[in-house]
């Protein structure tokens, strides 16, 4: 199989600043242990890694953003940096805090045009994981019920999608036939791909990205075609405008698709794979489709670059830097590649003539693979969060499309320009790892729900756990650190609320714990308030035990409470695509979903979780500003 590789380097450009990683006597039993950030659990792999080597236990610590972007910046240049490194084609000054990986025997393992692309200065610092193919995942059974046929250009693709709104074949509760999960990076892929058969894949536009790899083109003026295809299925109603909003949760597309409540998405084969389990109907993926009469293309995106941590290299280090080479080199056998696989859903590993252990190409996208049409995107995630933040600006209606370029071409010449201001400093480590602040009391959780307490005035806080994205170290505090630790622009409010209503608030932000791979955002950290629960058990969900005043102290049933919460949890978004995260309860402003008399809106503060942090810390900025795990919340047995 040859694969006509285009590879799409826009912008790889990440800077760390120092990064340490401890030694050798960090070990489990006798083993040595290395560690590597990744968005989810690799199991299988994992389980290689240790058979193969008996001397080595390999941990792998789940976070939302498993790549090297801002905030996994900021872990490593503050000492919480993984030893094995997860990156997304970064170059700049972060090589110089990653070992150069050219002697190593198992470079050679790679195609050399993906190796070429990845280089620089003749060196190589990464190695590429297996890539996802992306496309249209669309339900083959309801287009064959009613008639549908699958399309093969991008006119009758909205052929199809009008006589599915027209008929209410595979649509969903906003009356939408298709979607992407609304995410800038997802709207990144899919805006770009819209663009791969008539643009990008063509030789203007291999020209066009080489021209602003060196700083001779712009995307103003050349880009905005991106948006045509989204535009117009928005005009027709056929994709929601208010999934692309900010403030709003990812559209759940596994769970429409696979009821049947969406005819098409735009995603990759993992998606594709997840969707088929446990469905009734038959789902099938299509390529990215021309509206030009060129061939049909595929889409693929290398899951991520993995390297490792220069501080490796330091003297005493010498046993834990075999042992990472070790795991980089069975990764790059194709044992190694298909355990990867297995894990993660990709599709089409880099290695030389690598052949599948299954079939993992969809049929309706092999025909394209087997003619050389893959565009593989390779960009950084700095640069995709950015560009898909501001397309997502333009699609929800709330930017021009020559504004949003205009800042695009910016970022793109002279990065953020965005003032940095020194708002404090905080004397311990509050650590976002592991989903802990989806799980559990944390020290960052603590300081942010007390933060809001304080300046609301409210008796209670509440900060749900999905809203927390980054740490805060020890140290100095800048304005761009509480743009990573709370990035959402959902403003805080005050309600009246009784005890029923914090009871029923608290069952509701336990519920989404039993989630396989990633735990619900609804947990809620507290101030002013201490409960226990019961931890989820396989099918069982956690439960509320025990709800009380900070002190201990039972709730007055009769009493009427104040309690700070964000205008998402009441219903700002809705509560429709997962949005409100289920606090229904909680509801003053959604008038799709039902208002309870016992809850009454006290005022709109007209603050952001971020605005509050950064009035706590300024405001306690003579003092000493430390966070601890209080007991709060506790975790209990049944019979406790």
């Amino acid at each position: 199989m040859k694969i006509k590789n285009v590879v799409c380097a826009i912008m790889a450009a990440v800077c760390l600043a120092g990064c340490n990683v401890p030694n050798n006597e960090q070990q489990n039993g006798g083993k040595i242990v290395v560690t590597m950030l990744y968005t989810g659990d690799l199991p299988n792999f994992e389980k290689l890694v240790e058979e193969t080597y008996g001397d080595i236990d390999l941990q792998i610590e789940q976070n939302a953003s498993g790549t090297i972007d801002g905030e996994t910046e900021r872990r490593l240049r503050n000492g919480h940096g993984s030893d094995i490194v997860s990156s997304n084609l970064a170059s700049g000054d972060v090589l110089n805090y990653l070992a150069d990986l050219s002697a190593d025997e198992y470079i050679s393992a790679y195609q050399s045009g993906i190796m070429h692309k990845i280089s620089y200065n003749g060196k190589n610092y990464f190695i590429p994981l297996p890539a996802q193919y992306y496309g249209y995942i669309y339900n083959k059974t309801l287009l064959e019920e009613n008639g549908l046929f699958a399309p093969t250009t991008q006119g009758e693709l909205f052929e199809v999608l009008s006589k599915a709104h027209e008929k209410h074949i595979g649509t969903d509760e906003n009356g939408s036939v298709i979607a992407t999960d609304g995410t800038p990076a997802a709207t990144a892929v899919f805006a770009i791909a819209t663009q791969i058969p008539d643009f990008f894949g063509l030789s203007e536009g291999i020209k066009w990205l080489d021209d602003m790899k060196n700083g001779k083109a712009t995307f103003k003026g050349k880009l905005e075609p991106c948006l045509d295809m989204p535009l117009e299925l928005i005009d027709k109603e056929y994709m929601n405008k208010q999934s692309f909003r900010a403030v709003t949760n990812a559209v759940p597309i596994l769970e429409k698709m696979r009821g049947g409540k969406l005819l098409m998405a735009f995603d990759n084969v993992n998606m594709l794979d997840n969707i088929r389990r446990d469905s009734e109907y038959e789902f099938d993926m299509l390529p990215v489709l021309s509206g030009k009469g060129n061939p049909a293309w595929t889409v693929s995106t290398p899951t991520a670059f993995l390297g490792l941590n220069k501080t490796l290299t330091e003297k005493g280090n010498e046993e834990k830097l075999s042992a990472c080479r070790k795991i980089l080199s069975l990764m790059s056998t194709p044992e190694g590649q298909d355990a990867f696989m297995l894990d993660n859903g990709a599709a089409y590993s880099y290695l030389v003539d690598y052949i599948p252990s299954g079939d993992l190409v969809p049929e309706g996208i092999k025909d394209c693979i087997e003619n050389g049409y893959n565009y593989n995107i390779s960009m950084s995630n700095d640069f995709m969060l950015y560009f898909g933040d501001r397309l997502n600006a333009v699609l929800c209606g709330q930017k021009d499309i020559d504004k949003a370029f205009s800042e695009i071409d910016g970022y793109m010449q002279n990065g953020d320009t965005k003032p940095v201001m020194l708002i404090g400093t905080i004397n311990n480590d509050m650590i976002v790892e592991n989903y802990n602040v989806r799980l559990m009391e944390t020290e960052i959780g603590n300081l942010i729900s007390d933060a809001v307490r304080e300046v609301t005035e409210a008796d209670f806080a509440v900060v749900n756990g999905g809203s927390i994205r980054g740490s805060l170290y020890k140290g100095d505090v800048y304005n761009y650190d509480l743009e990573y630790v709370c990035p959402y622009p959902n403003e805080i409010i005050v309600l009246e609320v009784n005890a029923e209503v914090i009871r029923k608030m608290l069952e509701n932000s336990l519920s989404a714990m039993t989630r396989a791979e990633i735990p619900g955002g609804r947990f809620l950290n507290v101030s002013g308030l201490r409960y226990s629960f019961t931890p989820p058990a396989e099918d069982v969900p956690a439960k509320l035990v025990n709800v009380t005043l900070a002190d201990g102290s039972p709730l007055d049933e009769n009493a009427v409470y104040t309690i700070a919460v964000t205008d998402y949890m009441a219903g700002k978004s809705g509560y429709s695509d997962n949005n409100g995260d289920g606090f229904t309860m909680l509801n003053v402003y959604s008038d799709d979903t039902e208002k309870p008399s016992d809850v009454k809106l006290v005022r709109e503060t007209g603050h952001t979780m971020q605005s509050v942090l950064e009035q706590y810390i300024r405001s306690h900025n003579n003092e000493e500003i430390s966070s601890q795990i209080e007991g709060r919340i506790t975790s209990v047995n049944e019979n406790e």
